[in-house]
């Protein structure tokens, strides 16, 4: 397919008619302009692939011993996919808008300046997405640790003091090794995989899902599922059914949800790669958020039809317990591999667009210059995926990664609902004119960013102080940041890919 140009003037799709698309920007200020070579169904793929994770199967529990009942239960999750609807449709807007590789990075330059978008690339390319990355293949590993053929995992391979090495730290290793170097080889093969990779699971969630709600509503005896039956001392202790629903059950609840419909956003950081991007990105996200609120909302549905609200409150996975419910010990097992597959679409996610990030971030000088380069005929960041996948093994093998993603959690929540903030300058102070049009503006990013305060002051209090050294750390970077910009000589260049933060927006749209 051919490349797509246009002039190195900073001009972003802003500048385009409303329903106008598919013009390439350059990916960095140093030239480099990537291919734009994923369609609809390879992004569509790249985002469920994101957003479609072991959270639906993990955070049921924990809502249902938060709600008396299973109209509150219910409610909250449609509440949670409101919230996914209104953020993504922020998002559509902004990744029609500016279409490049870096995502956030490039919307918190254009509306906030540049010490805040290096603040969060920074903390991003070092923090956040290598301890995401090494947290999902170790989780992948675990996954296969608890099934039947996997107990041998958890036996020392390798011992030295304190530390030891397992079968699960080389099978995580081995995930982000094979998820790293597919990537490497080109975006043709990263979105065929990730076709795969997402799909097959959601095509099978929904079978059972439908089994599942068939099975409740005509095998349960008098009324009550199976598993809620077999259980009900624990299920009455667990359960707060008389005590009502409480606010701090209430966060706990929604943070929980939160989290879960988590990950449409992933796109916008491959928005320089991304065909015909002013359509291509809002249909890919809106539909990918539709299709997991169905999703989510039938999965919730068969878990409550097997599983009974106080079963789902008495087990840590609401999809194994339901697959074992309805195939046995075989099942669980045969569910867990599912979820393996899960896992790896988010992973293969999160290392495409974490590289990109660290490209955008090295191209501007922020890191070193050599993340920004391109494979000539690959088209794809290798220096920023080898040293990403190098940070994120030394997480696996330290253990490290759950501590780091505590700091930044927290901080990257605070960033973005200001990412989600930044639609308002766009609209108001520059007056740009984006593709696609958020319905409802103003009241849809508001919506998002009342909920997402509440999850930020959760996630605050839930963190403790190493979510205050996060904020710490941020603050330092931003302040660092704006006093080195003062000594720093302008050399013209930007935000991953071409406009620098104090430069003009004159070229990035036109007045309303």
């Amino acid at each position: 397919m051919s490349d797509v140009h246009e002039p190195a003037s900073g001009t972003d799709s802003g500048t385009l008619a409303a329903g106008t698309s598919g013009v390439a920007v350059s990916a960095s200020s140093c030239g480099i302009s990537p291919r734009r070579r994923l369609g609809f169904g390879a992004s569509l793929a790249l985002i469920l692939g994101n957003t479609v994770g072991v959270g639906i199967f993990l955070t049921p529990g924990e809502v249902a011993r938060s709600v008396p009942d299973v109209v509150a239960y219910f409610s909250l999750w449609v509440v949670g996919g409101l919230m996914a609807a209104a953020g993504a449709q922020v998002f559509a807007e902004l990744g029609a808008l500016f279409p490049r590789a870096g995502g956030d990075y490039v919307f918190l330059d254009r509306a906030f300046g540049r010490p805040v978008a290096v603040a969060w690339g920074l903390l991003s390319v070092l923090g956040s997405f290598p301890g995401s990355i090494a947290a999902l293949a170790v989780g992948a590993a675990f996954t296969l640790e608890a099934t039947s053929f996997g107990a041998g995992l958890a036996t020392p391979l390798l011992t030295v003091g304190t530390w030891s090495l397992a079968g699960r730290e080389l099978v995580a290793l081995g995930a982000v090794a094979f998820v790293t170097l597919l990537n490497m080889r080109g975006v043709h093969g990263t979105g065929r995989a990730q076709l795969v990779l997402a799909w097959t699971p959601i095509a099978l969630f929904l079978l059972m899902a439908l089994w599942a709600m068939v099975e409740g509503l005509t095998g349960a005896a008098d009324g009550l599922p199976a598993v809620a039956a077999s259980q009900p001392q624990v299920a009455s202790a667990l359960i707060p059914g008389s005590s009502g629903l409480s606010l701090a059950s209430l966060a706990s609840a929604s943070c929980a949800i939160f989290f879960t419909f988590s990950g449409w956003n992933v796109l916008t950081y491959v928005g320089g790669e991304v065909k015909a991007p002013g359509r291509t990105i809002p249909a890919a996200i809106l539909s990918a958020v539709g299709l997991t609120v169905i999703l989510y909302l039938l999965l919730n549905a068969a878990f409550l039809a097997v599983l009974g609200l106080s079963g789902i409150g008495t087990v840590s996975n609401a999809g194994v317990a339901t697959a074992r419910h309805l195939l046995g010990e075989r099942g669980a097992d045969a569910f867990a591999v599912v979820m393996v597959m899960v896992i790896l679409a988010g992973l293969n996610a999160t290392v495409m667009a974490g590289s990109r990030i660290a490209m955008a971030v090295g191209a501007d000088g922020y890191l070193w210059p050599r993340l920004a380069e391109l494979h000539p005929r690959r088209d794809t960041p290798v220096m920023a995926l080898l040293a990403q996948a190098a940070l994120s093994a030394v997480l696996v093998l330290t253990g490290s990664f759950s501590f780091l993603v505590t700091v930044t959690g927290a901080v990257m929540i605070l960033l973005s609902c200001v990412t989600v903030a930044t639609i308002f300058v766009f609209r108001r102070r520059m007056g740009l004119v984006p593709p696609v049009r958020t319905p409802g503006y103003p009241l849809t990013p508001a919506l998002f960013l009342l909920i997402g305060g509440l999850v930020l002051v959760t996630g605050m209090l839930s963190g403790g102080p190493w979510a205050l050294l996060g904020l710490a750390v941020l603050v330092a970077l931003v302040q660092a940041q704006r006093f080195a910009t003062r000594f720093r000589p302008s050399n013209g260049k930007g935000t991953g890919n071409g406009t620098s933060a104090g430069s003009s927006d004159a070229n990035a749209g036109r007045p309303e």
